[in-house]
């Protein structure tokens, strides 16, 4: 089995104070055909800021979360140190213009300048599970993503 391989960046996102905006790039352009019949999306990306070599053999996240009592393991949180740096969001889809390969979102929760590895369409049918849980120290997180634009993540995080 092959141990390695080439990830080929999409775009990248940019993120202010109105939310997100993921830019494709030129080559990729037409895939985002038919991407904009749905409400949501889920972007795979790549947390550039956390590719370092120590960053990548971690793998308990001492105490993440203000309100989680103990180190979690890098699988049980949503670190963006781990050993492959990709972080996963689902955004709620505005505007979409195909001529600039841009897509326009109220929240994604990514740094300014993070490399996208792939778009997918959201299907509820496939995406969401209606009897999922969660540690009683998350519990009092939104519970869709609609809400957590309006949340505040910074009082969350150690």
């Amino acid at each position: 089995m092959k141990t390695t391989s080439t990830i080929r960046f999409i775009g990248t996102v940019s993120v202010d104070q109105n939310g997100g905006r993921l830019t494709v790039y030129p080559e990729y352009r037409e895939a985002l055909h038919g991407l904009d019949a749905f409400s949501h999306a889920i972007v795979l990306w790549w947390a550039h800021a956390c590719s370092t070599d120590e960053d990548r053999n971690l793998r308990i996240c001492r105490k993440p979360y203000k309100q989680c009592a103990e180190d979690v393991g890098v699988f049980g949180s949503r670190s963006p140190a781990r050993p492959n740096p990709i972080g996963l969001s689902v955004i709620s889809l505005g505007a979409f213009d195909l001529e600039s390969g841009t897509v326009e979102t109220p929240y994604i929760d990514t740094l300014s300048g993070t490399p996208i590895v792939d778009l997918k369409p959201y299907f509820p049918s496939l995406d969401r599970s209606e009897s999922a849980t969660v540690p009683a120290w998350c519990r009092h997180w939104p519970s869709s993503i609609d809400a957590s634009a309006a949340f505040d993540w910074s009082a969350e995080f150690e």
